[in-house]
């Protein structure tokens, strides 16, 4: 857990008078861990030039349960799994602080300045509040007078560190809470490990049973080696070999010495950390044998760091999120449905299926890292609303929908392609009114479209609002592709409101490769030349969107689009 604590002061109001406190209000913004920070203002009072601050206010800001009873103010921390509370007087220059456990330690620390009750509100000058909470927490809690402001690094305990043991009020001196104090007697045995990795350290605690074993440590030397001898003391080696694959520990492995003696040896990474200071000791309140490795690690730097290398892995998921990796292709209509009917009989469900395959087969092999799903690949007919669901489903990244025009006037001829939007034309409207005819081949279709307007279409094009851009991109280079491979001309990039457009939550486009209604165009497009022809014209339209679409998000992501 991280805390970055800053407090600044900020005036609200003046005083009333000389003698009466200012009412003021101070700022805590504190940094929970990465990307975990807020800001608050608690109540303070300036008086004689001391700021004091609303205990249980600060207490709020911290995240810290607090109740009050009359002059008496009990706070509540849980901190690495144990809980402890804090209890302040009014007039009273000494805290006390109770483990929530009867067995547990009494501590009493002492005050510079005793807590003024104002009103029901006790206040602590903020000097002495930052103290309070580094003896009690052993956190890193300081306040800087000149800026005025708190610092509090509430991450961990520091490596080390005795500032939890002041104020502990000895065994004989507390039999009202716990009774006698509980002795370790016995064989001394080695039971549990467990190692706290800090941003600047590490912690080694050593578990055990029985009494103090007299036992030695031997420093890290030149190559990174230290050893922690027990005397006399039994344990299973097994439990105590770990490796690393990174950080400032390596390796820690148990080795039986025999005649009862038991050595760790520890490996310490000091090719990547320069090592500033080694402490040992046995705590005998929870028998433990602790060994804390201080690095010279400035730990500002290291949070900073590591706040940048969270965001870099967010971007990288955000890359991997945009990464152009599937594409869905719709062949229309399908099953009863026959779409446009030529005068010889062709029928727009066929021509479309053959170029959608032949489109399917040119991306698997030119884009292998691309996943092509179909909504169709046989002669079967699939709901509209299922169509753009299938592409939301497999996270698309481009829906493309192919088909075959008709119209009243046998001339017309040409392909088009289509995003959707409102119509700006009676022909474009002809074309949408043509292929959204297909949902009266689905049963049920009367229940499964009730309701359905123009004004939906209008909201579903407001919500592709957002793919508008990338939607034209792709029609104007697919048209363009079109034309380039296949001697039928390009009518344009047009807009309206076909329904299979309006689910895709990606860039979308409905491809017109021709008129099936025009003699000459259908002998075009009937035959199995023209079909692969306008499934590599649409293929090439999708490699120059493709390239448009990864520098765009390459430069999104801050790097440099060349590669």
């Amino acid at each position: 857990m991280l805390f970055v604590l800053f407090v600044g002061m900020s005036a609200v109001a003046a005083a009333a008078s000389p003698e009466e406190p200012i009412v003021t209000s101070v700022t805590v913004h504190a940094v929970k861990g990465f990307q975990q920070e807020y800001s608050l203002k608690v109540a303070a009072v300036i008086k004689d030039k001391v700021m004091s601050v609303d205990m249980g206010a600060l207490a709020r800001a911290l995240r810290l349960i607090h109740k009050r009873e009359g002059d008496h103010l009990v706070i509540e921390n849980t901190l690495d799994g144990k809980s402890s509370f804090c209890h302040l007087y009014e007039k009273n220059n000494f805290v006390r602080i109770d483990a929530a456990d009867p067995s547990g330690e009494t501590r009493v620390i002492q005050l510079q300045s005793p807590p003024v009750l104002r009103g029901e509100t006790l206040y602590l000058p903020v000097a002495d509040a930052a103290r309070m909470f580094a003896l009690w927490l052993d956190r890193e809690v300081s306040y800087d007078r000149k800026r005025g402001r708190i610092d509090a690094f509430l991450w961990s305990s520091r490596p080390g560190s005795e500032v939890g043991s002041i104020g502990v009020v000895k065994p004989q001196d507390r039999d009202i809470r716990a009774g006698s104090a509980a002795r370790h007697t016995g064989l001394t045995e080695l039971t549990a490990l467990k190692i706290n990795e800090l941003v600047n350290g590490v912690v080694i605690r050593i578990k055990a049973t029985g009494a103090e074993s007299v036992a030695s440590f031997i420093k890290p030397d030149a190559s990174g080696m230290a050893y922690l001898t027990f005397k006399n003391a039994k344990g299973d080696p097994s439990m105590f070999l770990r490796s690393f694959s990174k950080g400032l520990l390596k390796e820690i492995k148990a080795i039986p010495l025999g005649g009862g003696a038991m050595q760790l040896s520890m490996s310490f990474n000091n090719t990547l950390f320069n090592l500033k200071s080694t402490q040992y000791h046995w705590d005998a309140r929870t028998n433990t044998y602790i060994i804390s490795v201080l690095t010279d690690v400035d730990v500002q730097q290291a949070y900073r760091q590591e706040k940048l290398k969270s965001i870099q892995q967010g971007l990288l998921h955000d890359q991997q999120k945009w990464k152009f990796d599937t594409i869905v292709l719709d062949a229309g209509h399908g099953g009863r449905d026959p779409g446009a009917v030529g005068p010889g009989g062709t029928q727009e469900k066929d021509v479309v299926l053959n170029i959608v395959k032949e489109l399917g087969q040119i991306l698997q092999k030119e884009w292998p890292d691309v996943k092509v799903i179909y909504t169709r690949t046989d002669d079967r007919l699939i709901a509209l609303k299922q169509r753009g669901k299938i592409a939301n489903q497999n996270d698309a990244k481009l829906f493309v929908s192919v088909h075959c025009n008709a119209a009243k006037n046998r001339k017309a001829e040409g392909a088009e392609v289509y995003i959707l939007g409102p119509h700006k034309n009676d022909a474009a409207l002809e074309v949408a009114m043509l292929e959204n005819a297909a949902i009266k081949q689905e049963e049920g279709y009367e229940e499964k479209y009730k309701g359905v307007s123009e004004e939906h279409m209008i909201l579903s094009s407001l919500a592709q609002s957002a793919f508008t851009l990338q939607s034209t991109t792709v029609a104007r280079h697919v048209l363009e592709g079109m034309e380039q491979k296949t001697s039928i001309n390009g009518r344009g990039v047009r807009q309206a409101g076909f329904m299979v457009l309006w689910t895709p939550s990606m860039p979308s486009v409905l491809v017109e490769a021709g008129y099936l209604s025009n003699p000459k165009e259908e002998k075009l497009l009937r035959q199995a030349g023209v079909q692969r022809d306008i499934a590599r014209g649409i293929y090439n339209g999708l490699v120059r969107y493709r390239q448009h679409y990864e520098q765009q998000q390459l430069a999104s992501m801050g790097e440099p689009a060349g590669r």
